[in-house]
């Protein structure tokens, strides 16, 4: 999980998507097939492959390499596992990161999502964001709420273009009682 933070964060939106989706124990052996059953609601440090020691390991290598030998979960439960993964999605995913005087939107998203759609609610009302993704899957380049063009602050970082930091204030004074609809255009 934290290799899929570190991609998050260099912006490599097609990798980290894929290892979120690994990281992920439910539905694992689609993505993974040698993956051995797990409970569902584990998250573990590593996969070892199922052998009996690790001589046998050294000696049958080449079963890794080619995808023959089961992968067990690692030898650790990692017990933070489902809140580090839910942050991951929703501040690194879906790049929203509500601080006391800002929302800080820094999405990292593949290309292949575009018009992504999410229901919310913000400061107890709710609100639609679809994201229209560009061919990167990063770097807030536009947001609108409600039709109003909202500015923005831009973060720094030093891999790729940083979150955009939105007044909490600005949000507040667009924000209706019924449904609200908000649009983020990344590069």
């Amino acid at each position: 999980l934290r290799y899929v933070q570190a991609l998050a964060h260099l912006g490599e939106a097609e990798r980290f998507f894929r290892a979120l989706c690994l990281a992920n124990p439910i539905g694992i052996r689609r993505l993974v097939p040698q993956a051995t059953l797990r409970q569902a609601n584990c998250y573990y440090s590593s996969s070892d492959a199922a052998f009996e020691d690790r001589y046998q390991a050294s000696a049958q290598y080449e079963r890794i390499r080619l995808g023959t030998v089961g992968l067990d979960g690692g030898w650790r439960v990692y017990s933070s596992g489902a809140g580090i993964a839910i942050g991951l999605i929703v501040r690194r995913f879906l790049g929203l990161n509500l601080e006391a005087d800002a929302l800080s939107l820094d999405p990292v998203i593949p290309p292949t999502l575009d018009g992504l759609r999410v229901e919310l609610e913000l400061f107890g009302k709710p609100l639609e964001i679809t994201y229209e993704i560009g061919s990167v899957g990063y770097g807030v380049q536009a947001v609108e709420l409600n039709g109003t063009s909202l500015g923005f602050v831009r973060e720094p970082n030093l891999y790729r273009t940083g979150a955009a930091r939105i007044a909490v204030t600005e949000l507040r004074s667009l924000l209706g009682d019924k449904q609200n609809i908000m649009k983020v255009a990344i590069g």
